[in-house]
């Protein structure tokens, strides 16, 4: 049956059918889209899902899917809702694999060309082996100072040292680092 008319949805020439269609945005699409853009939070995308929403409505009521024509409210904003939903995850799932496929991209993507990433992928395994070698100690301090970021004075609270002395340590365990990374012009008798 046709929502307003009390006629069978779909009967009758197509004028009957895209008069009905009017009837139906006319009664729903406002608050269709108002929810769906609060949803959402974007005007633009309320609007298409509103749009998709009473496509979807008027399909069912056109293959007699819509059993209770009481209970239409009801079920223009369940279809609402699972497009929301729907557009939500699809959403998660695109910026998941956009994140996927940014870390996986070769340097080169960037600008830089194969040999850099290639240098630049091998010197980071040397670094990371050349950091395993290192004590705890100094391990623990270059992650502080180089990969937490963490402020000097913090590290040497956190150390139990005068900043004076971080200083020193620091200087230390980078000379330590480069030897141990194949620089020989560095000094290790500090």
């Amino acid at each position: 049956m046709s929502p307003l008319s009390g006629g069978r949805y779909g009967e009758g020439a197509e004028a009957t059918a895209s008069s009905e269609d009017r009837e139906l945005a006319a009664r729903f699409w406002e608050r269709v889209r108002l929810f769906a853009s609060r949803r959402l939070g974007d005007v633009s995308l309320g609007e298409d899902l509103a749009q998709e929403t009473l496509h979807r409505v008027s399909a069912a009521l056109r293959e007699g899917r819509v059993d209770n024509l009481q209970a239409l409210p009801a079920f223009v904003f369940q279809t609402a809702r699972n497009l929301c939903l729907q557009r939500h995850r699809s959403a998660a799932r695109e910026s998941s694999a956009l994140g996927r496929w940014r870390a996986e991209q070769p340097a080169e993507a960037e600008g830089a060309d194969v040999l850099q990433a290639l240098v630049g992928a091998e010197r980071a395994a040397a670094v990371r082996r050349a950091l395993s070698l290192l004590e705890p100690g100094d391990r623990t301090l270059i992650e502080q100072l180089y990969y937490e970021e963490a402020a000097s004075a913090v590290v040497a609270v956190r150390l139990r040292i005068t900043p004076e002395a971080l200083r020193v340590r620091k200087h230390r365990v980078l000379r330590r680092l480069a030897v141990l990374l194949g620089d020989r012009e560095q000094d290790v008798t500090s």
